[in-house]
């Protein structure tokens, strides 16, 4: 089996926009997409038990270029516009 590709994305959201800035993303169905894409194994979002205003983003491909690809498609411009509302600062971290 050939290693996957995954990655955390840790996000900062303005106080008491965390659970806010998730249900949009389910809702508008821009986590939907990303997970309909080609590659995907896994994408979802967790609540921290220790800040309310911090949120992870577990991500899992079968490979980086599936990953690379993920971040051209249309959908990810409306994520990011999502993000903009909600959220102070972004940490990635590849694992």
């Amino acid at each position: 089996m050939s290693k996957t590709h995954m990655l955390t994305v840790t996000y900062f959201a303005k106080e008491g926009c965390a659970k806010t800035f998730v249900d949009e993303l389910e809702t508008s169905g821009v986590a939907a997409a990303v997970r309909a894409e080609d590659g995907c194994i896994h994408y979802d979002y967790y609540f921290s038990a220790k800040d309310e205003n911090v949120v992870f983003l577990f991500e899992e491909w079968t490979s980086e270029h599936h990953q690379q690809v993920h971040l051209t498609q249309p959908h990810i411009a409306q994520l990011k516009q999502i993000k903009e509302k909600y959220i102070l600062d972004t940490v990635l971290r590849v694992l």
